[in-house]
């Protein structure tokens, strides 16, 4: 892929959400991308440095995910990260009711 291709396919891509800690963004994009979830991270590259204290706060690193994809992230994230404390029952999928 070109770089005006990968800027092309960059946007298409909407935020999720914002981190400060690049081991759990790294925890999402996998999450997803084991979904089947295209996510990209932004702003990785400072994770060395991590956290790089900034004038607005600490280093940000964004989780972008394709726009038509967005709502099914979301859902996938907050019953990953954001749930308290339920656990799927064996067999159960993400997103079943």
């Amino acid at each position: 892929m070109n770089e005006i291709e990968d800027r092309e396919r960059e946007s298409n891509f909407v935020t999720l959400v914002h981190f400060a800690n690049l081991a759990k963004a790294e925890m999402a994009r996998e999450l997803l991308a084991n979904n089947g979830i295209d996510a990209i991270l932004q702003g990785a590259n400072f994770g060395g440095l991590e956290p790089l204290l900034l004038p607005g706060g600490f280093s940000e690193i964004s989780l972008l995910v394709p726009e038509d994809e967005f709502e099914r992230a979301g859902q996938l994230y907050q019953a990953f990260f954001e749930g308290e404390g339920a656990e799927l029952k064996e067999d159960e999928e993400v997103g079943s009711e």
